[in-house]
């Protein structure tokens, strides 16, 4: 299977494994940041955007909504899609996307506005509210 990842001649590491198990759309702050942590945690992990400012990782530099992209990349073999762009009518409709074209996946998204957890709930989607995360984190750290 062939993949569109981009690579990086100097930095090893942002050549994509044979199978990645996690795939981030998004490639803004939040985007790479989850998939660092889930980098740090051992995973599998390739961020897909229009633009992604991360040397480190791998990275498919395509539109998150260009499924035949998605496929090329092998986001069919995945196990779990975490929808992480700064809107979240985006990310309600890549969720909806990604679960429409690549059936069986679990699908996580982030939602920036703790209003639209319901929504994204509603929509089958596992949402997880950015701005409880943070400020559960900041008293955490208090």
């Amino acid at each position: 299977m062939s993949h569109n990842y981009s690579e990086s001649t100097d930095d090893v590491s942002r050549t994509a494994p044979d199978r990645v198990d996690h795939y981030v759309l998004g490639g803004d702050a939040v985007g790479v940041a989850v998939a660092r942590g889930l980098r740090k945690a051992g995973h599998t992990v390739a961020v897909v955007g229009d633009t992604v400012g991360a040397a480190d990782l791998p990275v498919v530099e395509a539109a998150p909504t260009d499924t035949a992209a998605l496929r090329a990349a092998g986001l069919a073999d995945a196990v779990t899609v975490i929808v992480a762009t700064r809107s979240d009518g985006r990310n309600l409709l890549l969720a909806q996307l990604v679960r429409a074209r690549f059936d069986g996946l679990r699908v996580v998204v982030l939602a920036n506005a703790d209003d639209q957890v319901d929504l994204f709930t509603d929509a089958g989607h596992e949402p997880i509210c950015v701005t409880s995360a943070i400020a559960d984190a900041v008293a955490d750290r208090v």
